[in-house]
């Protein structure tokens, strides 16, 4: 039995659990047990489909029915069938699941429960709106529908009012809702357990059910029995009312007359209400009627509440749906008794018209304290003078911390690294472009340009609305409605229609949008992403694959052939492709799209989560079983290579890209511990800087950072000196949030502390920004889980920018106080997906600034903790536990080391011993920071020259005579440039290095030559600007990569040896790297894909001559070069204004990226921006005249014809070389 299953059969004490947990620990906890459980998943109680999955051999054992759905209406239908016996059940989904389930339920409440059954509906409600598509608030949707309704308060009450529902609808006859909101479904706490009950009938002791017995009146719910029932329904609610006065499901609390202020308050407000009271010093002074049901509400209660006070306020999180029902209610009351007083009543708003507690969004405890003065201050003046000191203490925390300006960028989510829809939306990103293309539209297809329209629909796909991908979903009206909603529009325009549905909404509701279509007769393509899994919700099965959620086997359901039933009376094109294959997937797409008709093409491919831990349990096999991998592969990104024109980024956005400073500027590079190596972005065949890389070991390699001693580490003295210990954890989503979250709620629980914590999960696998809050408390004071304004006692900030949001003066958290907040911060950027695409971005150092002056100066730590984590362990994700280990050490965590330890072993399923020491290298950065402090020696000219002239003198013939051309290049050079500055110099030396490889000695002068060229005429006082743009253009132009230098940079002596450092490769270990690369050349603009060995790039690199014979061959960047000379040539300014334009216009060819297609716009687009530019100037760049520095010759313009034929002889003859090697 494992770690979870032994947690649920615990039966008294006290023990941590999260809300989703405490939802399943009350359902067994309900005296006769739960037979059914069943429903749909989706945010925020997904985890309770998961817990039943890790549960699987209780509940078999138990022989409980744990089935999902295929959509919430079967679920409940479901719960309905159960009723026909006396048995409970549950059924729970997300809110916006209960429209789709209405019917079922309408139809399920009036018919009624068992008279020895139940049943309970669980609607997981998100107030904030943060993974939700419509404001959810299912209250509204239970009392149309006359289902009493349940919102538990705290964490207690999660499980405790689940035997209470059964109860309540046992003695009604009703269906019990029951609300869990985000705060309590996905936060946790320490809670008492109390004794498990089993049922008797189930799966493992089924009966007959006897229907000469059933009560048909009942079961078979139609006219005119619909109207008696309805005519009974008082009766039902009389019984509840009375049965729920007598479990107390309501509650009034503190003592009447202190005040004649009173609170009526349900769900979390109750809890933010009674930590505000307490904070305040108010917590026995005013009456509270907590309302555990609050629907239907008890009027009788609520009067005599009302009657002895002045005045009410009602707190509940969005509309009135509470104080509109007590409205009524007294409304009710002052007709029945004229002569009697009852209370004003307040709640959204306040007396003299201010605003009360908001009606959109939910509620925080710093908001719920604040209006609470308000009103005092408003409505009881004279407490509000006695505690005056005490509100006007919190006011001005709360001022302190929205003090100050924000520059906290979005983090938009986005499809998780090896997310097979990536390939989708790549693919159809460019069919979209290509289908606006007036020439290629006429080439290729013979019609006009096309505007595709995309529906939208709800799944990982619904990720297509943030960039880069949101031209590829233009409307949306919920799950499997995207089809319908085109039939909408259909027969008004001309445009071609797509639309995407995942696997699991294909069997929620999407066949039925198929067969609308053909009976419709739309013209559209369905693209059905079959990745085998509810991967949005946490990869729960679908009827697709063999399995159910208890692991279970179970028949499997064909797409395709449910697809070609559906249409089998039209002539339909039903295809299964692989999207991996962007070649063949693109040409099926566009031949697809643009025929007319209902088409379906299913997108086969695994979800790339689900592959990779196949992938990571199979080596954790191998390394038991021989110590080490025998192979490894991965994605590699040359930065030499790559021109950083961002097509990679644009067209994916994928999150296992990453953006690193180089010589050579920003590059793009694969993030080892996010990339999985799906090739998607190797697939866009944006240029050949993306190649695969397999390592090959015949033995274990030597660890990373083997060196370091991690033993005998000082005990740390703990900071913390208070009654209660609050931090903020945040992250990204995939960084460990919820693994370092569970470590330390167990080992403050162990400690002995009263535990709360809050998540956020939401679309936290997708990229995006999660974080968690938890206090450790040993008195009896109201905590709440959310965090106060400037509560933190810590923030530990796994990603720099999600940590500043922590502290944002705009932003909802705001927890930190200058004087209280310590900090422990990874400085390392985690690059959001518009920052990946240029489209923003942020400064790490400036959010640090941001942090630091939020915080305590004696308490702040910062280290880029990712960057070590990866050199010493070969992944970053091990930054979560090292950074435990660092605030640990610094004393700032108010646990025990064993404590910890033993939290870490009980939380982490693998690799502990790996964890242990990612934990302890923590403590060691603490306790001796001195060991990480980066020692190497800045780059300075001499030694770039004395690197470069060593590669020059081993790697090649010649090589000692070539190395002291090279030096006295650069000496005789630069000494023409003594002002410049010694970083610019650096880029000179790195760059005449580049060129002497690439065409020689004579071609690196011509490069130097120009520079000093343009020294001359640039001037000191304006800081060589000049200069400066044109030692990196000239040289990006003059170093056309073309096939001959990309197998150069290839087989380069720095590739080898960085390639060998960034995987741990060493040869004297028998280590091997193999490389597999595409090249995709263009053959009279024909793309063509040559697989390309890696010994080929030796013989390639030695062809370089050829270019001499090939006039044609990149003619465009050619005459751009000789262009852009004729401007340098030019150069000339009176002032510092026409400095500047004449600046401006060089910095045009910055924008000049990429390679081929992508290259040739940017040189035309910088060309006229320079041009123009330089026309307000009084040299006209057109008079320059020819060039000085290159002769005519140098770039000579043949007839094409012939240098076409030419060049078509040499690469034969090239070719055929290759293939008799």
């Amino acid at each position: 039995m494992n770690k979870i299953e032994k947690r649920f059969l615990i039966e008294e004490g006290t023990e941590v659990y999260s809300g989703n947990e405490l939802l399943l620990k009350g359902v067994f906890e309900t005296p006769g047990g739960v037979h059914l459980l069943t429903g749909y998943p989706g945010s925020p109680i997904a985890t309770f489909f998961d817990l039943l999955g890790g549960m699987s051999e209780l509940v078999k054992e138990r022989g409980i029915c744990a089935r999902m759905a295929n959509n919430e209406a079967i679920a409940v239908a479901m719960v309905n069938g159960s009723q026909m016996m006396p048995m409970r059940g549950l059924c729970a989904f997300k809110s916006v699941g209960g429209h789709v389930a209405a019917d079922a339920l309408a139809l399920g409440n009036l018919s009624g429960s068992h008279p020895g059954g139940g049943a309970v509906i669980v609607f997981g409600d998100d107030p904030w709106s943060e993974s939700t598509q419509v404001p959810a608030d299912s209250r509204y949707l239970c009392q149309h529908l006359r289902m009493p309704v349940l919102e538990p308060s705290n964490f207690q009450e999660v499980k405790d009012f689940v035997p209470m529902a059964f109860r309540l609808g046992n003695a009604s006859g009703l269906y019990m809702g029951y609300i869990l909101t985000t705060v309590l479904a996905d936060g946790g706490a320490s809670v008492t357990v109390g004794k498990n009950h089993w049922p008797e009938i189930s799966m493992n002791h089924p009966t007959a059910i006897r229907t000469d017995e059933l009560d048909l009146a009942n079961t078979v719910l139609l006219p005119p029995r619909t109207g008696r029932k309805e005519v009974g329904m008082s009766v039902r609610v009389e019984k509840l009312l009375s049965e729920a006065r007598a479990v107390g499901v309501n509650k009034i609390q503190g003592v009447f007359g202190r005040s004649k202020v009173g609170f009526i308050v349900c769900g979390v407000a109750h809890a933010y209400l009674m930590a505000a009271l307490d904070e305040l010093g108010l917590s026995d002074r005013f009456p509270i009627l907590k309302m555990g049901m609050t629907y239907p509400i008890d009027d009788k209660q609520v009067a005599e509440f009302a009657s002895v006070l002045d005045d009410v306020v009602v707190i509940e999180e969005r509309r009135a749906f509470l104080e509109t029902q007590i409205a009524e209610a007294l409304t009710r009351a002052r007709q029945l008794n004229p002569g009697m007083k009852f209370a004003n009543l307040w709640g959204k708003k306040f007396p003299s018209n201010h605003e009360g507690f908001p009606a959109v969004l939910g509620l925080h405890p710093s908001m719920v304290m604040e209006k609470v003065i308000r009103f005092l201050r408003l409505a009881e003046p004279a407490t509000s003078a006695r505690y005056a000191q005490k509100f006007e203490s919190e006011l001005g925390v709360m001022r302190k911390t929205e003090m100050g300006s924000s520059a906290v960028v979005s983090r938009t989510p986005t499809f998780c690294p090896g997310c097979p829809h990536r390939d989708s939306a790549s693919v159809l990103l460019d069919i979209r472009k290509r289908f606006m293309d007036a020439a290629y539209m006429k080439k290729h297809h013979h019609r006009k340009p096309m505007d595709l329209v995309f529906h939208g629909d709800t799944g990982c796909y619904s990720m297509l609305l943030f960039p880069p991908n949101e031209q590829l979903m233009h409307n949306y009206s919920g799950m499997g409605l995207g089809a319908g909603t085109g039939a909408g529009i259909d027969p008004f325009i001309t445009n071609k229609q797509v639309v995407f549905m995942g696997d699991s909404t294909f069997f929620h509701s999407g066949q039925l949008a198929i067969s609308n279509a053909v009976k419709q007769r739309q013209d559209i393509t369905f693209i059905i992403l079959d990745n085998r899994i509810t991967a949005m919700t946490g990869h729960q099965p679908t009827p697709g694959i063999e399995w159910d959620i208890l692991g279970d086997e179970t028949p499997r359901q064909d797409i395709d052939e449910i697809v070609r039933a559906i249409t089998s009376t039209v002539k339909c094109k039903v295809v299964r492709s692989n999207p991996a294959d962007h070649g063949t997937y693109k040409k099926l797409l566009e031949e697809t799209i643009l025929e007319d008709g209902v088409k379906v093409i299913i997108a086969d491919k695994e979800c790339g989560i689900v592959r990779n831990r196949r992938k990571l349990k199979e080596q954790r096999e191998e390394l038991r079983r021989s110590g080490f991998l025998a192979k490894e592969v991965f994605m590699n990104v040359t930065p030499e290579i790559c021109e950083y024109c961002l097509q990679c980024t644009t067209m994916t956005g994928c999150p296992g890209l990453n953006i690193e400073q180089t010589a050579y500027g920003a590059k793009t590079v694969t993030d080892l511990s996010w990339c999985v190596n799906d090739g998607a972005c190797a697939e866009i065949k944006a240029c050949p800087s993306f190649e695969q890389v397999v390592v090959l070991r015949n033995k274990p390699p030597r660890p990373r950072g083997h060196q370091i001693r991690l033993e005998k580490l000082p005990e740390p003295k703990s900071r913390f000196s208070g009654t209660v210990w609050r931090a903020h954890l945040a992250g990204v989503g995939g960084m460990g949030i919820g693994l370092a979250t569970s470590i330390l709620v167990r080992a403050g629980s162990r400690e002995g502390y009263k535990v709360l914590f809050a998540d956020k999960k939401g679309l936290a696998i997708r990229n995006g920004g999660v974080y968690s809050q938890m206090t450790f408390f040993k008195d009896n004071v109201h905590r709440t889980a959310g965090m106060p304004y400037g509560a933190a006692d810590l923030i530990i900030g796994m990603d720099i920018l999600e940590a500043t949001r922590a502290v944002d003066p705009k932003g909802m958290f705001r927890v930190a106080l200058p004087e209280k907040t310590t900090a422990v911060l990874n400085t390392d950027k985690t690059p959001t997906i518009l920052s990946l695409c240029q489209k923003e971005d942020f400064d790490p150092a400036k959010l640090e600034e941001m942090i630091k002056s939020r915080t305590r100066a004696d308490g702040y730590f910062s280290h880029p903790i990712s960057t070590i984590c990866e050199r010493l362990f070969g992944t970053k994700l091990y930054a979560n536990i090292t950074m435990l280990g660092l605030a640990y050490q610094q004393g700032l965590i108010p646990v025990s080391l064993e404590n910890l330890e033993w939290a870490i072993s009980q939380s982490v399923k693998v690799d502990f011993k790996k964890n242990m020491r990612a934990f302890n290298l923590g403590r060691k950065l603490a306790a001796h920071p001195e060991e990480f402090v980066d020692r190497s020696e800045p780059k300075t000219i001499a030694r770039v020259v004395r690197e470069k002239m060593n590669i020059l003198e081993r790697t090649r013939l010649g090589g000692q005579a070539r190395a002291r051309q090279y030096k006295y290049l650069l000496h005789s050079n630069l000494r023409a440039c003594r002002e410049l500055d010694k970083q610019t110099m650096c880029d000179i030396a790195l760059r005449v290095y580049d060129l002497i490889n690439y065409e020689g000695i004579a071609y690196a002068q011509k490069y130097l030559d120009c520079i000093k060229t343009v020294y001359r005429k640039d001037r000191a006082e304006y800081g060589f600007a000049v200069t400066r743009s044109v030692v990196w253009n000239l040289y990006k132009l003059m170093l056309i990569k073309d096939e001959f230098w990309v197998s150069h940079v290839l087989t380069s002596y720095e590739k080898q040896r960085r390639d060998h450092h960034r995987y741990n490769v060493n040869p004297a270990n028998g280590d091997r790297i193999k490389y597999k690369r595409v090249f995709h050349p263009r053959i009279f603009g024909v793309m063509v894909s040559l697989p390309m060995p890696h010994w080929m790039m030796y013989a390639m690199k030695q062809l370089k001559f050829v270019r001499r014979y090939l006039p044609m061959f990149h003619r465009e960047d050619r005459n751009f070069l000789r262009w852009y000379r004729r401007l340098l040539e030019g150069m000339s300014y009176r002032n510092e204004r026409e400095y500047q334009q004449f600046l401006s216009a060089i910095a045009c060819v910055d924008q000049v990226k990429g390679y081929r297609e992508y290259r040739t716009p940017t040189m035309e687009k910088a060309r006229r921006e320079a041009e123009a530019i330089l026309s307000k100037l009084p040299l006209n760049p057109g008079d320059c005249g020819g060039s000085k520095l290159f002769k005519s010759a140098d770039f000579a313009q043949p007839d094409r014809d012939l240098a076409g034929a030419r060049e078509m002889r040499i690469i034969n003859k090239v070719m055929s070389m290759f293939k008799q090697r």
